[in-house]
Formats: structure tokens, sequence, C-alpha cells
């Protein structure tokens, strides 16, 4: 049996806003501040796309009913973008933003713990939080372990693995409702500069004859892996340790253009590939072959996969289809910046 594996923040005061300096109210945004040393639990955030952001689902132990809400982890890294930053302060640091669902009524205090414990569902990860306050079970001790093991002068942050009795369970399920951070629907909903009518979007079509509703993102991630025979379909690789997994279902037309969970609209990518690929870095052509931007010539990215012809499945109603392949190109393929809704 695999250990547990929790992240332990204790709560400081700027992170809730410096409550105490302002009648009990938050003088700014309240957020948990994540050590980089603990950047591992979570998903990998790019420290040269300009700051860089990915969902998170987190399971609050502490409400009624057992829902996922769908927050953002984000990377705030004007100083290691390889775009040019203009301001005055440049900053180097990862925040998970609070908002209403998962700190109801300003719950979390100063001193207080948040602990973060990871769940892999159907490849999918899942994190649930709990609040554990002074002269509760568990305090004292994780108050310890952070002055023995995490990094100085903060000891605030580290990665505990093991089995923590006094820490809930959630009732995890697929069929779990999910609610939307403010902040994450203010990322789904970033605007885009190229949106499209009904009328010019083939991909419309094709979801609508292959019944693109039916499916979720647990089945499309089962579909597309089984596909793909459980290998990137770029390199034919995969790193696999237990539960863990490099191995990716990427979307062609993005889910944040409204791309439905197809598994033609899929292909089995490994992280990195995934990333380069949602950012325009690549595409793949009607021939599906690798087209790297030309922008890239001459890098070691654009040697190595600039050409290469992808694994195709053999059976039609997983091979990617070409509607997708030429959204894609029209309007992700060499756009550098993170995916926008429509």
């Amino acid at each position: 049996m695999s250990m547990s594996s929790y992240y332990i923040h204790k709560v400081g005061s700027q992170e809730m806003g410096s409550v105490e300096r302002n009648n009990g109210k938050p003088q700014r945004g309240r957020y948990f501040l994540i050590a980089k040393e603990c950047l591992p639990f979570f998903p990998h955030l790019s420290s040269v796309a300009l700051n860089d952001k990915a969902p998170v689902f987190i399971i609050p132990t502490y409400i009624e009913k057992t829902v996922k809400v769908l927050c953002t982890i984000d990377y705030h890294n004007q100083k290691h973008s390889l775009i040019d930053y203009v301001g005055d302060n440049p900053r180097d640091e990862v925040r998970i933003y609070m908002n209403q669902q998962i700190d109801p009524d300003l719950y979390f205090k100063t001193g207080d713990l948040a602990v973060f414990e990871k769940f892999v569902v159907d490849g999918e990860i899942i994190y649930s939080l709990t609040r554990i306050r002074d002269g509760e079970d568990g305090y004292a001790f994780l108050g310890q372990f952070l002055y023995e093991n995490a990094r100085k002068p903060h000891r605030s942050n580290a990665i505990y693995e093991g089995e923590l009795v006094f820490v809930q369970k959630p009732a995890i399920g697929i069929d779990m409702h999910i609610e939307v951070s403010n902040d994450a629907e203010d990322y789904l909903k970033s605007a885009s500069t190229d949106i499209l009518s009904h009328e010019e979007d083939d991909t419309l079509i094709v979801e609508q004859q292959m019944g693109g509703q039916l499916f979720n993102s647990v089945t499309f991630r089962q579909f597309v892996l089984f596909a793909y025979e459980y290998r990137c379909a770029i390199t034919r690789k995969v790193i696999r340790y237990g539960d863990l997994c490099n191995l990716e279902a990427a979307h062609i037309k993005p889910q944040a253009h409204n791309g439905q969970f197809l598994p033609c609209n899929g292909i089995a990518m490994s992280r990195d590939l995934h990333f380069a690929f949602d950012k325009g870095f690549f595409t793949i052509d009607n021939n599906y072959n690798v087209l790297v931007a030309s922008q890239l010539k001459g890098s070691e990215f654009y040697k190595e996969f600039n050409g290469t012809h992808i694994f195709v499945p053999q059976v039609e109603f997983y091979k990617p289809n070409k509607a997708f392949l030429d959204y894609h190109r029209e309007h992700i393929f060499q756009t550098y910046s993170q995916i926008r809704r429509l």
C-alpha cells in the first residue's frame, strides 16, 4: 500500500489579508503562498511562460457536502519569464488564491494549519483541504514537524509522507458536484482575441455527429490513452511508477474553446509536449506530421521533433479528426500564450 502524501502549510498574516490591522476585514486578496521546494506536490507550472497557471481540484473537508472546487494555482514569475516584464516589482512566487468556496466567511485564520492531501482517481489528481487549529488534534505534532523539516527562516511549508489519522478523508467519486471558484471562473472566461461564429466552426458538426456530449473528462482520458497504447503519440515513450505517470490526454481543440471530450479530439502526449502543444509551439498537419513553429528553428526542440510522424490509432473513431487539427493550426499554433476561453 502506498503512503499518503500531504502538503502542510502554516497560514501567515499577510496571506490572510492582514485582517488583524483592518478591523477583521482583509486589506487584500487571501491566498496560500506555496513554497518552491514543495511545488512537485502540485501540477507542473512553467517558469518561463509569463504568469503561468494550472487548474486544481480541491475538496474542502469542512463543508457539509463533498464537492470538487475548481481553483487555479498561479506562478507569478516575472523575474524568470522569457517575455520582458514591464513594471517596478517583478515577482517570483506561487499562490493558490482563496475564495468563498474554500474559505467561507474568512474560515482560515493566521496560525492555522492548512493540510492538503493528494489523491489520484482514475488518473485525475484531486486535493482535499483540511484546517487544523491550535489546540486541535494534530496541531502540535505538525507544528513540530514543520519546525524540523520546513525551510528556514519561515518554517511554514513542508511535505509529509505517511498517514495522518487526524486528517479527514473525503468521499471521492466521479459523480461529485463541481463548483468553479471565482479565480478559476475569471481564468476560464479570459477574453479571446479570436472568436469564431458557429457557422465558421466545422468542429461543431463533428461533435454533434459523434455525440460529443456523451463523454466526460474521465472517459476521454481512458479512451485516448487506450487508443495510443498508453504511450506518447510523438515519442512513443512513457515514464510510469505505480499510479504516477507523465502521460496526459491533450485536447486538440481546447476545452477553453468549447472543445468536447471526443476521443478523436485527443492525443496522448507526455506532459512536456502537452504543455508545448497547448502553448502553440507545434501543431500537427493533416498527414499526422509534427510541424514546429518556424520561430524555433535552430533549437533542439525543432531539430528533434519537426517532421516527426506521430503514432495514429488504426480505429477511425480514435484518429485525430482533421477538423480539430485544422482548428489547432488556425487558432492555437504560434500563439505562445495561455489558452483563453472564447
